[in-house]
């Protein structure tokens, strides 16, 4: 759980060092972020399909990161394979 977070905290200082990311992906990460690490917090029987949830989330965001921010997207892809080997 603590690569997740280490992945999170380089998501968001790639993302504060680009203007050019449109305001909705940046919202929808801020979102992602927050939904992880609630989970994290807070686990319980519905972890598995939280996990399948945020996943899914973040391969949608790494496909609209990854043309203009490869960075980014890569970032967010790395996030989905954590979130994969927790159990998705």
């Amino acid at each position: 759980m603590k690569e997740i977070g280490n992945v999170l905290d380089r998501i968001h200082e790639h993302m504060d060092k680009t203007d050019r990311i449109e305001p909705q992906y940046r919202q929808a990460f801020h979102e992602l972020d927050k939904n992880i690490r609630a989970m994290k917090r807070v686990q319980d029987d519905n972890a598995a399909t939280q996990l399948a949830s945020l996943d899914k989330q973040a391969r949608f965001l790494a496909a609209r990161f990854e043309t203009e921010h490869p960075q980014i997207g890569a970032l967010i892809l790395r996030l989905s394979a954590l979130l994969q080997g927790m159990g998705v």
